[in-house]
């Protein structure tokens, strides 16, 4: 019997170490499950009281009956042990293979039938528990997924021992259903028989029934041992369970003080070796670089980048230093797995990063110092770093901070000495290609935002949509032109003494203006002699002080020239129409 057990035994523990080929996206899926884990441990023997079936309590009175259960348990193993004796000796009498067949099945239900009543024995004395399992490891070839599912073997172990007391239950739970239907299909059977004449029988018929219904009253007594064997177990580990239960705030105690601490001190631990690092390397910078702005060189990033590259080694070593001196065999599982699933992660991204790379050592296709073009605005490359910093020296208050993963899409060019950076800034008024006039009271990267003087009836344009619209900078001087005819009666002094009396009458009146000071100049000029009048063009320059008067002087410049014809008593034609009688001429 022991050597039958025995062999059961390593026939299991070979089943233990067959491990199915793994795939690493897998890897992903272990993690999810240990954060499971990690969150159901706390709860554990709380939520599985709670989920308990109604009735499973046990009363003290029950001990003599446990014990005299287990008694019957080891009779019936001695008579099996008796009967598996004679199965064996009419084995070796077998005379051909079919009842040697025959008798081995028969030997090994006897046997499984032994092994599960020691196996009940001792759970109903040990509540269910077990020794642990001495899983030996021989020496075999390099095998990385093996070797990786060997790290995360504390996981699957806390998850198995997560999950054991339920599953245990959970099987009994079944075996007693299964028991109870056996049962009554058993006395359905029983009770058929009971029904049945059996004086209607011969004797060879007679013995056959009494036999089958011998062997059928056989099992019932058998089911019914089995079932009340089941429920004994169910109901020890019941019990057991119940006796250690603590409550929710001892299991968060517990967690704070074991998990959680280490936890917490891998956090301060990273958080700690890395800030450390940054301010070393911070230290560095202000005693070696003397001017922050001064252009780094190719070796300098290279140092950068190594710099930060063990930082974050460093800083990772720190939490690996502290699980192995706290011994969570758990989390060094999950923070390998970890490591491996980034890895893993950022394989398929490695060209990607090498372009990057090559931008932070400012030997890719944007440099430092050069522009690029953002959403239709130029843009300086200011800085190059993991986050670099873009700004337009004609908007100062525009600044933009890219990564390198963004920064990686676009392609710089050098600076022109007379760079066009942006047509406005804020505060200016611009007039567009429609004729829209405003003042730029708002710019950002995506929008641009134009009013009245007093802020009033805003519009707001998309960068795209303002920068199509040809926009003119007024505040950074305007023209304003005027035409003005007089009659032919004046055809003699029209180009010689005319333009100047207008020229003068029109600045004397234009200087009494409250924007006169940003007169800059006046011409008028002779343009065409038209249908009925001579016609007179005005050109005056503003500077950008006047430029929100810009209606108001295209206003004044008729004004002032029609007082001019009023002083100097000129007439101001209008168009004649002549209608020709087509019938008259004939």
């Amino acid at each position: 019997m022991i050597f039958l057990r025995q062999i059961k035994t390593r026939m299991d523990n070979k089943n233990m170490f067959v491990l199915n080929n793994t795939r690493a996206h897998l890897v992903s899926i272990l993690f999810c499950v240990t954060v499971v884990l990690m969150t159901l441990s706390v709860t554990q023997s709380h939520a599985t009281v709670q989920n308990l079936p109604v009735g499973t309590a046990v009363k003290d009175s029950e001990h003599d009956l446990s014990l005299d259960k287990l008694n019957d348990i080891i009779q019936k193993i001695k008579t099996q042990e008796a009967i598996l004796a004679t199965k064996l000796s009419l084995q070796k009498e077998a005379k051909t293979e079919q009842e040697e067949q025959q008798v081995q099945s028969e030997i090994d239900e006897i046997s499984d039938f032994i092994a599960t009543q020691e196996s009940s024995f001792e759970m109903i004395l040990t509540a269910g528990f077990e020794l642990p399992k001495n899983e030996s490891t021989e020496e075999k070839e390099f095998n990385w997924q093996k070797d990786l599912l060997e790290i995360l073997q504390p996981i699957m172990s806390e998850l198995r021992q997560l999950t054991e007391y339920r599953r245990k239950l959970d099987d009994l739970q079944q075996e007693i259903t299964t028991y109870q239907l056996q049962t009554n299909e058993i006395k359905q059977v029983l009770s058929h028989f009971s029904q049945i004449d059996k004086h209607a029988f011969k004797q060879d018929a007679l013995e056959q029934f009494e036999l089958i219904a011998k062997k059928w009253q056989g099992q019932l007594e058998e089911n019914k041992h089995l079932l009340e064997v089941t429920r004994l177990q169910f109901d020890e580990m019941v019990k057991s369970q119940t006796a250690k239960e603590i409550g929710i705030e001892e299991h968060f105690t517990q967690f704070i003080t074991g998990r959680g601490a280490t936890l917490f001190l891998s956090l301060v631990a990273f958080i700690s070796v890395y800030f450390a690092m940054s301010l070393l390397w911070k230290g560095v910078l202000w005693l070696t670089v003397r001017n922050p702005n001064e252009k780094w060189s190719y070796y300098q990033r290279v140092v950068s980048l190594l710099h930060h590259i063990m930082m974050v080694l460093l800083a990772i070593s720190a939490v690996f230093y502290v699980l192995s001196v706290r011994n969570d065999q758990v989390l060094i599982a999950l923070a390998v797995l970890l490591l491996v699933s980034i890895v893993w992660v950022l394989k398929n991204s490695l060209p990607r990063y090498i372009d990057e790379l090559k931008i932070l050592l400012n030997t890719g296709a944007v440099r430092e110092g050069e522009i690029i073009t953002y959403n239709g605005i130029p843009m300086k490359v200011e800085s190059l770093n993991f986050y670099s910093k873009l700004v337009n020296p004609s908007l100062p208050e525009l600044k933009l901070r890219l990564p390198l993963s963004e920064l990686s899409h676009f392609v710089s060019r050098p600076c022109t000495k007379n760079e066009p950076w942006f047509p406005c800034q804020v505060g200016d008024y611009v007039m567009l290609s429609d004729g829209k006039y405003g003042l730029v009271t708002c710019i950002t990267l995506e929008n641009i935002l134009l009013s009245l003087y007093n802020s009033m009836m805003p519009q707001t344009y998309t960068m795209q949509d303002f920068l199509a619209a040809q926009p003119k900078n007024l505040s950074r001087g305007f023209i304003v032109t005027s035409v003005i005819g007089i009659d032919y009666q004046y055809q003699q002094q029209c180009t010689s003494q005319i333009p100047t009396i207008l020229r003068d009458g029109i600045r004397t009146g234009l200087q009494q203006e409250k924007y006169g000071d940003s007169l800059k100049h006046i011409k008028v000029y002779f343009t065409q002699a038209n249908t009925s009048t001579l016609d007179y063009k005005i050109v005056t320059i503003f500077d950008g002080k006047a430029a929100e008067y810009y209606f108001p002087a295209q206003r004044a410049l008729q004004r002032y020239a029609v007082e001019v014809c009023n002083q100097q008593q000129w007439e101001i034609p209008f168009t004649q129409i002549v209608i020709h009688d087509a019938k008259n001429q004939n």
